[in-house]
């Protein structure tokens, strides 16, 4: 299956974008919606990823920070290459801003993930929407992106 990669912005896509993540952040994973969407979400650069029917699958956003945020795949699109063609388009867009180095905040369990790719943990464990999780960074020169980065 093919998949068209949009860069989109907040303000004329919010609708497809509050689907996808309420479908996964609000209902799976319970994330309380008023800390599911914050005031970055204006402000940041989001992606979103539509099937060959233009359906909206997925999307993930990049902080003016150059943090790597919020990014959510329909469950019946977890076995494809969805997620990471998120994470390469992200990563595009902030290298073409100018970063050199991307952060982005892991439940702890996924923590080995991202370092295969080329993360490092900085700071403590904290608790997020009461989920443990570890914030890592990485040079843009150093990511990889395996087949099972995010699900």
């Amino acid at each position: 299956m093919s998949y068209k990669v949009d860069r989109v912005k907040w303000r004329g896509n919010a609708a497809e974008i509050k689907s996808i993540r309420e479908k996964v952040f609000v209902c799976e994973y319970r994330i309380p919606q008023f800390q599911e969407f914050d005031q970055n979400d204006s402000n940041c650069e989001h992606v979103v990823i539509r099937d060959d029917n233009g359906q909206a699958i997925a999307t993930g956003r990049l902080g003016s920070d150059g943090k790597i945020s919020r990014i959510a795949v329909l469950m019946k699109y977890r076995s494809s290459d969805a997620a990471q063609q998120v994470m390469a388009q992200l990563l595009a867009i902030a290298k073409a801003k100018g970063f050199t180095c991307v952060s982005i905040d892991s439940e702890l369990e996924d923590v080995g993930k991202y370092r295969r790719q080329g993360f490092e943990p900085i700071g403590g464990v904290y608790m997020d929407a009461g989920i443990a999780k570890q914030t890592l960074t990485c040079p843009l020169d150093k990511f990889q992106c395996d087949d099972n980065i995010l699900h």
